[in-house]
Formats: C-alpha cells, sequence, structure tokens
C-alpha cells in the first residue's frame, strides 16, 4: 500500500487540464506514488472516466460530499468568478484521503508536469512541515526589487499529513478573510505557516510568467497561473508545444473531448493581442532577468 499520492482537487469546469496534468503525473511519477483527481462537482459519466482513467493509473474519485462536509460553513460571497470553493480544498485533503497516505503532493490543475517527480517524491517532509515554492510575486519582486521574499504559491504543496497547516488556515479564513489579502487559501497558507515552511527550488512550481527567460530543460513543474490558459490556445510565453498535448488530449477519446471548455473569440484576439505586446516588450529587454532567474532553481534547498 502506497503511503504518498499525487492528489487533485477538480472542479467540471477544471476536469480537462487537470486530467491532463494527473496523466503526466503518472507518467513521470515512481509506481510507489499514486496517483488520484479528488472531483468537487458532481461530472457526467462519471463512471465511464473512473474506468478509463484507472486502465491509465490515475484514480477518479467522488468527494463531493466530503469536500461539502468539510467546506460547507464557507461563505460562498467570498468566491466570485473564476475563483471556486473548491480551491480550498486544499486545506481540508487529510479529512477525504484515506489515511494510508501520509506523504501528500498536492497540485493545481492548470499544471504541467515537464520532467520526472522522482526527486521530489523522494524527499521526505518531516511531521508539521511543507514544501512549497515561491510565488509570482515573489519572483517578481527578486527580478525588479531585489527583495527576498518566501511568500509562497499555493498551486503546489507537499505535506505530510500529520501536523498539516491547513485546518489552521481554513480557521483563519472563516473567522477573518481579510487577513488573506484576497488571496483565498495562498493568503492563509503564508498568514499562518510561521516555521512549518520548508522552501524549495522553483523548479517545482514554476510560474508561465518567466517561461520565456529560462532553459525548459531546468523545469519539472510548470504553472499556468491566471489567464490566458494553454489549453485555451498558443500565447506568448509559452509555445505550440504547450498547447498541442491538449489538442491531443481532446483527440484521444470523446469523453476527454467533452470536457473540455473553449474560449469566445473576443477574448481570444485579446489574448493574442497582449500576447503579442508582451514578445515584442521581451525583445526589447533582451532577457536581463534570465540568469537570476536560473539561480532560483540552485541554493540551500530540501529538493
Amino acid at each position: 500500500m502506497n503511503i504518498q499520492c499525487v492528489v487533485y482537487v477538480a472542479d467540471v469546469e477544471y476536469s480537462f487540464p487537470t486530467i491532463l496534468s494527473a496523466l503526466q503525473a503518472r507518467e513521470f511519477s515512481s509506481p510507489t506514488s499514486d496517483v488520484c483527481i479528488l472531483m468537487s462537482e458532481h461530472l457526467d459519466n462519471f463512471d465511464e472516466l473512473r474506468s478509463l482513467l484507472a486502465l491509465r493509473g490515475v484514480q477518479l474519485v467522488d468527494a463531493t460530499e466530503a469536500l461539502q462536509q468539510a467546506l460547507g460553513r464557507l461563505d460562498g460571497s467570498h468566491f466570485q468568478g473564476r475563483i471556486s470553493v473548491s480551491t480550498m480544498a486544499k486545506l481540508v485533503l487529510c479529512d477525504v484521503l484515506p489515511p494510508h497516505y501520509t506523504q501528500i503532493l498536492y497540485l493545481d490543475g492548470d499544471t504541467q508536469i515537464v520532467s520526472s517527480l522522482s526527486e521530489l517524491q523522494n524527499a521526505y517532509v518531516p511531521e508539521g512541515k511543507f514544501f512549497a515554492a515561491r510565488d509570482y510575486t515573489s519572483i517578481h519582486d527578486f527580478l525588479h526589487c531585489g527583495k527576498d521574499s518566501h511568500y509562497f504559491n499555493a498551486g503546489f504543496l507537499k505535506f505530510h499529513r500529520n501536523g498539516w497547516i491547513g485546518p489552521e488556515a481554513l480557521e483563519l479564513f472563516v473567522k477573518n478573510p481579510a487577513a488573506c489579502d484576497g488571496k483565498h487559501d495562498q493568503g492563509a497558507l503564508n498568514y499562518v505557516c510561521g516555521s512549518s515552511l520548508i522552501l524549495v527550488s522553483s523548479r517545482w512550481n514554476f510560474p508561465k510568467q518567466f517561461l520565456h527567460l529560462v532553459n525548459s530543460s531546468s523545469l519539472s513543474v510548470v504553472h499556468y497561473m491566471a489567464h490566458p490558459k494553454p489549453w485555451h490556445g498558443t500565447f506568448f510565453p509559452w509555445t505550440d508545444k504547450e498547447s498541442q498535448v491538449y489538442v491531443e488530449l481532446r483527440k484521444a477519446h470523446p469523453l476527454f473531448r467533452s470536457l473540455y471548455r473553449g474560449i469566445n473569440l473576443d477574448r481570444k484576439a485579446l489574448y493574442k493581442y497582449r500576447s503579442l505586446k508582451e514578445r515584442v516588450a521581451h525583445t526589447i529587454r533582451q532577457n536581463k532577468f534570465g540568469p537570476q532567474l536560473q539561480g532560483l532553481f540552485v541554493g540551500d534547498y530540501a529538493v
């Protein structure tokens, strides 16, 4: 029985990209780690999809009732637009996952796994501790101001089941959401983390905004935080390669294709316009930040 799992939480809207990331995680994971997707909403054709993913080594779990029980007291007015209540699920994973999982690796569904996770999976997280990498804002401040911040992004977390600070962060959000600075789960976790945080290399949760500045061979997990998203097309700074994997997934099976959610032509045109502006700006700057970014991959990290 495996004690480690790679886990995702998805609503219907994010089920398609989450499946892609989970299949990549299975490909790049040790067989001693399970890979599972917890659905926070009921999904059409759930049983058929569960069987299809099981053939590929990914467990699909209907966690709607368990997550509703764990998160039902949250005020829905705090979650608007693209922010779903399911983003809080990482805080209560210990209430939902089977008890034999003690090493839990959580990933957001808008990630791509681009190289082996074995080094990360072999790194043991002590009780009461968790691994996380710097947030986009921390990296931006480091590049532009030289400020070294340990404010972390919550789209990648590895933690020991015993002593996980998620429930403490949830209590903070319930009682004092203003303390989270509008960042929901991420703001709450950063607020309460104290000495529990073990900062790890940015290679394990690399923001898409800086993809054009680094050698992709340095990366293991790319996080496509914020819009646009690669399953909606190719927009700078990523290439057709990063978008094509979603096209291939849609072609792989009608069930996968049915889960895809596209965007309208107006939004696509806006993203193309922004993409062109950013590409021109990058050409002018001539990658002045590249060496500094590469430096974030090495250092006194646990992994």
